[in-house]
């Protein structure tokens, strides 16, 4: 709990780009949000992470990659997407992919599911932790072999942030 005001003062800004101000309202805003964050998290959120400003300070290169592939990933589904619908034989292949993760922590799988939700084409289903599988359910399952690498590529970068 006394590592938050660091945590904090680290998430403020964050919040004042996304926002785009940098006015006195947007600081306090930004304050009262990060503060929800934190206590909304703090029971999946592991203890080292909280404890240790190397062990926060070790992720973030992990975090810019992370953010890095999330947003080229859903830029080529997007415009796979776009494609798909524009196509005048409109090649939609919808089906639902077993994949198992490797991750055991809930906040691995959070992030996992919350990402692929995010990505255009796909909607997890389901998280089954006690087995490690997730449920995807995809526009594009002709090819379950690519859609499952894609998925555990996903993981891949995850894995990154929250190890």
């Amino acid at each position: 709990m006394k590592k938050y005001p660091f945590i904090i003062i680290l998430l403020t800004p964050i919040y004042m780009m996304l926002k785009g101000s940098l006015s006195a309202t947007s600081f306090l805003e930004g304050v009262f949000f990060s503060t929800l964050a934190l206590l909304a998290t703090r029971t999946i959120i592991k203890p080292d992470v909280r404890e240790t400003l190397p062990g926060l300070l070790k992720r973030i290169p992990g975090f810019i990659i992370y953010v890095v592939f999330f947003f080229v990933d859903a830029f080529l589904a997007t415009l796979d997407l776009i494609y798909r619908c524009l196509h005048p034989k409109l090649p939609i292949y919808p089906g639902i992919v077993a994949v198992d993760i490797l991750g055991v922590s809930e906040l691995h799988a959070a992030m996992v599911s919350n990402t692929l939700n995010l990505t255009p084409g796909t909607l997890v289903i389901d998280v089954d932790m006690k087995q490690r599988i997730i449920y995807v359910h995809t526009i594009n399952a002709r090819d379950l072999e690519s859609t499952k690498k894609r998925i555990l590529n996903v993981e891949k970068y995850v894995e990154r942030v929250v190890k």
